[in-house]
C-alpha cells in the first residue's frame, strides 16, 4: 500500500471481520491513518492478532475483540470495549460477512437461509443498533460492506447471499435519512469480484476466470482496492457523502 494522506488521528474505528481479506485491508489503512482500531473476530484470532500487531508495528493503536455479531450480547460487549480502549466511537465499519453454503433455493435448509440473513444483515443491525447512540453528532461514520450481489441477486446459487446484501443496500440508504439530522454518514461500499476467502471456499478457478472475463479492467480486485473509498467515507473528505452505494468493481457493472 501507498502513502496514505488521510488523517484519522484521534478517531476509533470498530471494523468487523478486521481479521482477514477486507476487513483486515481497511484495518490496517486506518490504523496507518492515525485511527485508533478495534479489530473484532469470531473465529479468526490468530488473525485478528496479527492484523493488530501490523497496525501497532506501524506505530497505531489497536486492540482485539472476539464477538459472534449474531448474538446481541456479543455486540452490546464489543461496542462497550472499544469505549473502555480508546474513550470514544467515530466509525463503523460492518464488513463481517459471507456466503453459507451455495445451493439452488429449492434445496436450501431453513438453517443456512438463516444463517446467511443472520450473518450478513442481523449483525449489522446489531451493530448500527449498538454504536448510533455512541458515535458523535457531526462526525460519525458507518460503512456497510455490501455487495454487487445485492445488485444481482447473487447468482443461481447465491440467492440467500445477494437478498442479505441487498437488504444492506437498503438499510444503508434507510439509516442515512434516519441519522442525517445528526450530520452522521451512512454510506455503502459494493465490492465487486475481489480476490478473498470467499471465492476460494465457493467459485471453481474456471468460474472465477470467467468472471475475471466479465471485468472490464480485466483483472479481479485485491482488498487494498477497497481501502481508499473507505478513508474517503471516513474522513473530513466525505463528509457530504450519505445515503450513496459506491461500486468498486472494476466497471463490471457497465456491462
Amino acid at each position: 500500500m501507498g502513502q496514505l494522506s488521510v488523517d484519522l488521528s484521534g478517531k476509533t474505528a470498530v471494523v468487523t471481520g478486521g481479521g482477514t481479506g477486507i476487513g483486515k485491508a481497511i484495518a490496517l489503512g486506518m490504523g496507518r491513518c492515525g485511527a485508533s482500531v478495534v479489530v473484532n473476530y469470531c473465529r479468526s484470532e490468530a488473525e485478528a492478532e496479527q492484523t493488530a500487531s501490523e497496525i501497532k508495528q506501524a506505530g497505531g493503536q489497536a486492540k482485539t475483540v472476539q464477538a459472534d455479531l449474531t448474538r446481541w450480547p456479543d455486540v452490546e460487549s464489543l461496542f462497550k470495549s472499544a469505549v473502555v480502549a480508546f474513550g470514544s466511537l467515530d466509525i463503523l465499519v460492518n464488513n463481517a460477512g459471507g456466503n453459507i453454503d451455495k445451493t439452488h433455493i429449492s434445496d436450501m435448509t431453513e438453517e443456512v437461509w438463516d444463517r446467511t440473513i443472520d450473518l450478513n444483515l442481523k449483525s449489522i443491525f446489531f451493530c448500527c443498533k449498538a454504536a448510533i447512540p455512541l458515535l458523535a453528532d457531526g462526525s460519525g461514520r458507518i460503512i456497510n460492506i455490501s455487495s454487487i450481489s445485492g445488485f444481482s441477486g447473487g447468482g443461481a446459487l447465491g440467492v440467500a447471499y445477494g437478498a442479505a446484501k441487498g437488504a444492506v443496500i437498503t438499510m444503508t440508504r434507510g439509516l442515512a435519512h434516519e441519522l442525517a439530522p445528526r450530520r452522521i454518514t451512512v454510506n455503502s461500499i459494493a465490492p465487486g469480484v475481489i480476490d478473498t476467502l470467499q471465492h476460494t471456499l465457493f467459485t471453481p478457478p474456471q468460474d472465477y476466470e470467467a468472471l475475471i472475463n466479465m471485468i472490464p479492467l480485466r483483472r479481479d480486485g485485491k482488498p487494498d482496492d477497497l481501502v481508499g473509498t473507505a478513508l474517503l467515507l471516513a474522513s473530513d473528505a466525505g463528509s457530504f457523502l450519505t445515503g450513496e452505494i459506491i461500486n468498486v468493481n472494476g466497471g463490471m457493472r457497465m456491462v
